[in-house]
């Protein structure tokens, strides 16, 4: 990981939404009774015709539009019957979209599943016309909107502006929950310093070239190993002794997460994979473990838990990497390392002459990740000057495609990425572009650091409210851990992780295939999540015995409202409403005792 943690907010917003509704601004606003009124107005806004495809189908288009409910007053409901299509010379509509609810003055983003059309190629620059119906008998209304953009999907080019209209499949949004997995020779000296003075572990190499560093490592590795001993002396004693790929997959399964992404080469040019040693010998392969060690990963996975998804940490630079010196930037220079106390040139273990550190090491590397590997996300760190980014991307999209696979890349590869990656921080406020922040279960570490005490590491309940957090703002989670030297994985963080998993587990189907609520994430404590039928409420910490939720959630008298997860699971909850942003739960002890951390409630719609 970069070698700052990022304390900056970032900007928060939902776009292409015009009509939200402002906390408040609609209470008083009595519910409709009797006769069914429809809204007076639906609004398109902003059709987005997408480079995915609805999961399981044949190449399925999905275009993607905000349904505005600009109307004051009245829902839209299932009885109004919302069927959103595209009439276009281009394309044919194959799965109409739709909403079961919306509020007054609120947004719905909706799916529409579209082919092209026989004599249409794919590629092709199309135009249409994005057409909502809504409403029964003769008082069916309809909204409109134009739409274009490249239907079908053609093969990507090696440019920016090919790769970068490329999106995060749903399966992305819909997972919310990975392990992130920081294991190498810093793992050995295991050091990052404590308290204020700690950084990552991860970064020790780097670290100990500079005595003024806060976290001390160089007077660290001074008075602990001698200046003698270099940092790839570290190899020797970096083994598999402890690792036991069944154990991990299962650990990741037990704790709830739906996808991994191990460290596969980080900053030190130490991988954990095989290629051709004719680009370079610096990886477990041939020092430590003398093993690959994700190949073994990713077939436990395989085998044992065939439902995670499975990623790669790639780094795209190495900091003494000789062959990396003409790309060399700040605080990775390239070039030969030097002993920091003598001053001696080092070799790189490894090391195997190149002509281009970029053509012959890098990319061949992320091509055999992809190609070799079989895997579903490429997580890159660290965009440097030079980089193959739109080679690497267009081939390995189109790879993908031809085998009906959908996969991603962040926004660290060297163009924008399908996802932003913020560290150790949050967003204030729901973002629409999709994100995923991560963080170690340590402080201030992704690398094990063996100074840190096991009361600082995130404890269950934290993971659980950072997720449901995250979730609630369209952001994925992932999560941290650093095995030791041999590859164990510290027993606080197994017994963390598992805690939260139980409660994750337990509550899954208001996380997993849920989407943000357009209108806001929630007032603290509440956050709130969405499904194609019902809408969840979550309260973070234990909720009082009369639950006023103020902010206008979209329920209507005849919903059910039901307990999920915990001991109550599926009980119903009586409730009172009097109108917009005025809905109110009774809750027994029996509920208010039977979860933890986080208690949340469903809104069935009727």
């Amino acid at each position: 990981m970069t070698g700052t943690i990022f304390v900056t907010k970032l900007v928060a917003f939902v776009s292409g939404v015009s009509a939200l509704v402002a906390p408040g601004s609609l209470h008083g606003i009595s519910a409709r009774t009797g006769v069914h009124a429809s809204p007076t107005s639906l609004e398109i806004n902003k059709p987005n015709i997408t480079s995915k495809w609805i999961d399981g189908s044949n190449l399925v288009q999905i275009i993607e539009v905000y349904i505005n409910n600009t109307d004051p007053k009245n829902y839209l409901t299932e009885a109004d019957d919302l069927s959103v299509t595209v009439q276009s010379q281009f394309l044919d509509t194959v799965v109409p979209g739709t909403l079961k609810r919306l509020g007054p003055r609120q947004a719905g983003i909706v799916q529409i599943g579209v082919k092209n059309k026989r004599n249409i190629r794919p590629g092709t620059q199309c135009t249409g016309k994005v057409v909502a119906k809504y409403g029964s008998g003769k008082n069916r209304k309809q909204a409109t909107q134009a739409t274009s953009g490249t239907c079908g999907f053609a093969d990507f080019v090696a440019t920016e502006k090919s790769v970068n209209s490329h999106v995060a499949p749903d399966w992305f949004n819909d997972l919310k929950y990975g392990i992130f997995i920081h294991w190498g020779p810093y793992s050995v000296p295991a050091y990052g310093s404590v308290g204020a003075n700690e950084n990552y572990a991860e970064w020790y190499w780097k670290w100990m070239q500079d005595p003024n560093d806060k976290t001390q490592t160089y007077q660290y590795h001074l008075k602990t190993y001698g200046k003698e001993v270099n940092y790839d002396d570290f190899f020797a004693n970096f083994s598999d002794k402890g690792f036991n790929p069944r154990e991990w997959v299962d650990l990741f399964s037990d704790a709830g997460a739906q996808y991994f992404v191990p460290t596969t080469k980080h900053h030190d040019g130490f991988a954990l994979f095989n290629f051709s040693t004719a680009i370079s010998k610096r990886s477990s392969i041939h020092y430590g473990p003398k093993r690959d060690i994700i190949k073994d990963l990713f077939a436990a996975a395989k085998k044992y838990q065939p439902q995670l998804r499975l990623g790669t940490y790639f780094s795209m630079p190495e900091w003494f990497n000789p062959a990396f010196k003409k790309y060399g930037f700040s605080a990775w220079p390239g070039g030969p390392a030097h002993n920091p106390y003598t001053g001696e040139e080092l070799p790189y273990t490894g090391f195997v002459e190149v002509e281009d550190f970029v053509k012959d090491i890098q990319l061949p590397q992320m091509r055999t990740l992809a190609n070799e590997y079989g895997i579903d996300i490429m997580w890159c760190d660290i965009t440097t000057k030079g980089n193959n980014a739109t080679i690497f991307t267009s081939e390995w999209m189109n790879s993908a495609r031809k085998s009906k696979r959908q996969v991603t890349f962040n926004d660290r590869c060297g163009i924008p990425g399908d996802f932003s990656t913020p560290e150790y921080e949050t967003n204030e406020d729901t973002v629409t572009h999709k994100w995923e922040a991560s963080r170690g279960m340590d402080p201030h570490s992704y690398g094990y650091n063996a100074q840190t005490p096991d009361s600082a590491y995130l404890t269950g309940g934290e993971i659980v409210k950072t997720l449901v957090d995250m979730v609630s703002k369209n952001g994925n989670f992932l999560l941290d851990i650093g095995p030791t030297g041999n590859g164990s994985i510290p027993q606080i963080m197994q017994t963390n992780l598992r805690d939260a998993g139980k409660w994750i587990k337990s509550h899954g189907e208001s996380i997993f295939k849920t989407r943000f609520w357009t209108v806001k994430p929630g007032s603290d404590p509440f956050r709130y999540t969405t499904a194609k039928d019902a809408f969840y409420i979550h309260h973070i910490g234990k909720p009082p015995s009369s639950l006023a939720v103020k902010d206008p959630v979209p329920y209507l008298p005849g919903d059910k409202v039901t307990v999920v997860g915990g001991k109550q699971n599926g009980k119903k909850v009586p409730v009172s409403w009097d109108g917009v942003g005025s809905l109110k739960l009774s809750l027994g002890d029996d509920v208010i005792s039977g979860d933890e951390y986080v208690w949340t409630f469903k809104i069935q719609y009727a």
